[in-house]
């Protein structure tokens, strides 16, 4: 019997191996117990038991899962013999075809490890005696598993041996990645291999094998979500066994997957991409399971860095034939170069020391000479001949000023010899062109052949490019038979088909144009010469530049100079002015520092001018006030002119009244107010005048008012004498009643005169401020005529925004003000005449009234004295209503009264007064 085991063993295929020693062994065992059994194989990585022989053939795919049966994982792994159903939940789905079957399972274990399991149909046999019984079949399944072992170890040393000769032979990345694919496949039996190449942020299917077109879902797949994304960003290999791991990341294939293992290809921090290998086919039976495993995993990671090293010896190798391409190349072009370089190192020195001779004079004739002969010199740039016409840019014109060159071929070997033997006569090519440069002529024959003529470069296809766009042009024979028309006029002044034209160009501007030329040797201009002429032409146009600017700043240094003695001269002028000024001036900077403080200044406040300059204005508010200080901040705000009259500052122990004017100081520039000039004006004498002549004229009108008063008190008293002597005399009440009223009115009327003489003359009295309604008022004085005004048939009209327009002044004041006008126009108007009152705002934010009547108007004789004491057109008035108006608006409020208008429309009279809010 175990002849047979051993038969099977070293002669049967190894990928059925497996299965056939365990049919044997259940053949064998049931002719050694007499019972019917199933042969079950462990597979750890997915704790299944799985049925690979049985005396009964129904049972020979049977599954017993032991994942997730904690109850039963621990029976069998103490080695006790479990009882189960073949229908219950631990057998797979496809398991429900099979009868319902009680069986006892077996477990057996080499040495600590369960490698498989027995499955009997009945009990009867105990642990002990059948532990005996198959002895010698664990040993013998050890035997075949380590063998099977050793040949998948043998597999893996071949495999090796053939990446070996791969990697080393081929240098082809594709077919290097092809046949690493397909090695790979066959040896891990995989069921798809892919290789996904890293594009920036994406992962794209480069290479496949075993992987159906139309099973692939994207062959371009994301970092983020993907297992392949995985291995990059991790930077790591990794194996995934068991469907429920798959779960959570995005799947590129129609596949079920159960295991895979992924590798990043990865060599010196370069990632090239991922190598992924999907599920494992069951072509080995001695596996004791489907999917990777570790050694797969070994086997892969290490083949997948192998690769890794292949294409990174192949990128490198590649990009070693290109350098090495490179090189070979770059060998002859700079064998080539060396000699153009020499060359070009020559043209270089000479355009060096051109500019070096250009930079050393001052006189730009000389400097254009210098630039053309070393356009032409042997010693220099070695054209033939060098044409300059300067900028006409007024008229647009470019005129030929000096050419320097030979005329004919004749004359080109003479003068080209004695130009060499001049030249030969200094040891410094600078010192050569300066002063070689002085014997140019100006008038030679070549200047002489261009008499009157220029050349028009506005509009000029060519020319404008040059002088404009500041271009330098090649013209060859090919151009100027193509583009005739638009260099005919060129060629008519040098005589040639090729020739270089340039700008001589500054910073700003075209100075002028150069056209050089071989027409005596025939030699064709390059594109190294053309090349030294853009630097030329910058360093030349800079140097014109230099040289032109020199001379202006000469001039405007020689203006300035006469400038800044003019300067100083008013400067001094104004200082003096300043200085001797009558009033005092003070300056204050936008930070509140003082910058002048002149000599009325310093009489004025006894501060010395050099202990004030750049201390702060607040360090003299005892003496100016906090008004001033405000002033200052007011004119930032609204920028205009403020002035303060009469004001008052004490100085010590005396008393100085000024006429004080704050002004902003403008820079116009910049738009932006610098500071204050503050000027403080002494009137304190004038104040003190004006006050002697108001009282002086008080007195005089006080003369005029004791004349007055006695005509009028003189009226009234001889009335009322006459009148008590007729009562002296009467004897009838009734009489006595009637001259009595006639005494108590003409009392009144005395008392009414009285009352308005003290009013005028009486010193200006304290007001009594309160915060009022105008509108109010003005409906206590209507309603007070009302009478009046419905016996003459007075239609009024009243004007204003508001209800109530609060003021703070002196009520009973204001009110004789407004009694007064109101009564005035009443009085003046006609029967079925009309008031008008208007009450609002100024732009100053000031209260007016006006009143406006439809009257006769007021003779013009009268209109300039309306405001004088004792003047009035009315038989029975005192003349004194308007000008006690007058006082209270103007002296006692701060406002002002004044006529409108007084004409044939009406007459009105307007009074403002200010709110009284600070």
């Amino acid at each position: 019997m175990m002849n047979d085991i051993l038969n099977i063993i070293y002669n049967d295929d190894p990928q059925h191996l497996l299965k056939s020693v365990f049919k044997e062994v259940s053949s064998q065992l049931k002719e050694t117990i007499g019972k019917d059994n199933i042969m079950f194989i462990y597979q750890s990585s997915r704790e299944v038991f799985k049925a690979l022989a049985s005396t009964i053939d129904k049972f020979e795919n049977v599954k017993i899962y032991v994942r997730g049966n904690e109850e039963l994982k621990t029976k069998i792994f103490s080695n006790e013999i479990v009882s189960m159903n073949l229908q219950d939940d631990t057998l797979q789905e496809n398991s429900n075809s099979i009868d319902k079957k009680e069986i006892f399972l077996y477990p057996i274990f080499s040495e600590e490890s369960l490698i498989a399991a027995v499955g009997l149909f009945d009990n009867k046999i105990d642990k002990d005696t059948f532990d005996q019984q198959f002895y010698y079949y664990v040993a013998l399944i050890n035997l075949i598993i380590e063998k099977l072992r050793i040949k998948d170890l043998e597999d893996k040393v071949i495999l090796m041996e053939e990446l070996t000769d791969i990697i080393e032979e081929i240098t082809q990345e594709d077919v290097i990645i092809n046949n690493v694919l397909k090695l790979l496949k066959d040896s891990l039996s995989a069921e798809g291999i892919v290789f996904w190449e890293l594009q920036e942020n994406t992962l794209e299917l480069k290479y496949k094998l075993g992987i159906d077109e139309n099973s692939i879902i994207s062959k371009n797949i994301t970092l983020e979500n993907t297992l392949e994304g995985k291995a990059i960003k991790e930077r790591r290999s990794f194996m995934i066994v068991g469907r429920e791991n798959f779960q959570n990341y995005f799947i590129p294939f129609k596949i079920d997957l159960k295991s895979s293992i992924y590798s990043v290809i990865e060599q010196n921090n370069e990632v090239y991409g991922v190598l992924s290998v999907y599920n494992r086919e069951e072509e080995y039976s001695f596996r004791t399971y489907k999917n990777f495993d570790e050694a797969d995993f070994h086997v892969f990671s290490d083949t997948a860095k192998r690769l890794a090293f292949s294409i990174h010896r192949i990128n490198l190798y590649n990009k070693l034939q290109n350098e090495v391409s490179k090189l070979t190349d770059l060998k002859k072009s700079y064998e080539q170069l060396i000699e153009k370089q020499k060359e070009h190192l020559d043209m270089m020195n000479a355009l060096d020391k051109i500019s070096q001779a250009m930079r050393s004079v001052y006189d730009k004739n000389l400097a254009i000479k210098i630039m053309l002969l070393g356009l032409t010199s042997g010693r220099g740039l070695k054209f033939n001949r060098a044409l300059y016409l300067e900028k006409d840019k007024v008229r647009g014109f470019l005129v030929p000023k000096i050419w320097v060159g030979p005329d004919t071929e004749e004359d080109a070997n003479e003068i080209w010899k004695e130009a060499n033997i001049q030249a030969l006569k200094y040891g410094n090519v600078v010192q050569y062109l300066k002063e070689e440069a002085v014997k140019i002529p100006t008038n030679n024959k070549l200047i002489h052949s261009l008499q009157n003529k220029v050349l028009a470069y506005k509009g000029h296809p060519i020319l404008e490019r040059v002088v404009e766009k500041k271009q330098v042009l090649h013209i060859v024979p090919q151009m100027l038979e193509i583009k005739w028309e638009d260099l005919e006029d060129i060629y008519d002044i040098v005589k040639i088909n090729e020739f270089l034209i340039f700008p001589v160009a500054g910073m700003v501007e075209t100075k002028g144009v150069v056209i050089v030329d071989n027409k005596i040797n025939k030699k064709p201009i390059t594109s190294i010469e053309i090349e030294i002429v853009k630097l030329f032409k910058d360093n030349i146009g800079l140097a014109l530049e230099m040289i032109e600017n020199y001379q202006e700043l000469k001039e405007k240094t020689l203006r300035l100079e006469e400038q800044k003695d003019l300067m100083d001269y008013y400067r001094r002028f104004k200082d003096n002015i300043l200085q001797n000024l009558a009033v005092a001036i003070v300056v204050v900077d936008r930070n509140g520092k003082i910058n002048e403080w002149n000599r009325k200044a310093e009489n004025f406040f006894s501060r010395p001018r050099e202990t004030m300059i750049g201390t702060a204005i607040q360090g003299i508010t005892d003496i100016i006030g906090e008004e001033i200080i405000e002033k200052i901040k007011t004119i930032y705000e609204t920028r205009n002119n403020i002035k303060l009259k009469n004001y008052e500052v004490k100085l010590s122990n005396t008393k100085k009244i000024f006429d004080i004017q704050l002004s902003p100081l403008r820079n116009e520039d910049l738009g932006v107010i610098e500071g204050v000039i503050i000027v403080f004006d002494d009137v304190t004498e004038l104040y003190n005048l004006q006050k002697e002549m108001e009282k002086r004229e008080r007195l005089a009108a006080m003369g005029e008012m004791t004349a007055r008063i006695a005509h009028e008190v003189r009226n009234p008293i001889t009335v009322i004498g006459g009148f008590l002597n007729r009562i002296a005399k009467m004897n009838k009440m009734d009489d006595i009643q009637k001259y009595t009223q006639i005494i108590k009115k003409e009392l009144s009327r005395l008392e009414h005169i009285v009352n308005e003489i003290l009013e005028y003359s009486r010193g200006g009295k304290i007001n009594q401020i309160e915060e009022v309604n105008l509108i109010e008022i003005i409906r206590e004085i209507m309603l007070m005529y009302e009478d009046f005004i419905q016996q003459k048939h007075v239609m009024v009209n009243t004007d204003w925004l508001k209800e109530e327009i609060v003021i703070k002044v002196d009520k009973d004041k204001i009110k004789q003000v407004l009694l007064n006008l109101i009564k005035n126009a009443l009085e003046s108007v006609n029967n079925n005449g009309k008031i008008d009152i208007k009450v609002g705002f100024t732009d100053e934010n000031r209260v007016f009234f006006e009143i406006t009547n439809d009257g006769p108007p007021i003779p013009p004789e009268i209109k300039e004295k309306l405001f004088t004491p004792f003047l009035t057109t009315k038989s029975n008035g005192t003349g004194l209503g308007l000008a006690i108006c007058k006082k209270i608006i103007e002296e006692e409020h701060k406002g002002k009264i004044y006529l409108v208008k007084s004409d044939d429309t009406g007459t009105s009279f307007r009074f403002e007064i200010p709110t009284g809010e600070e």
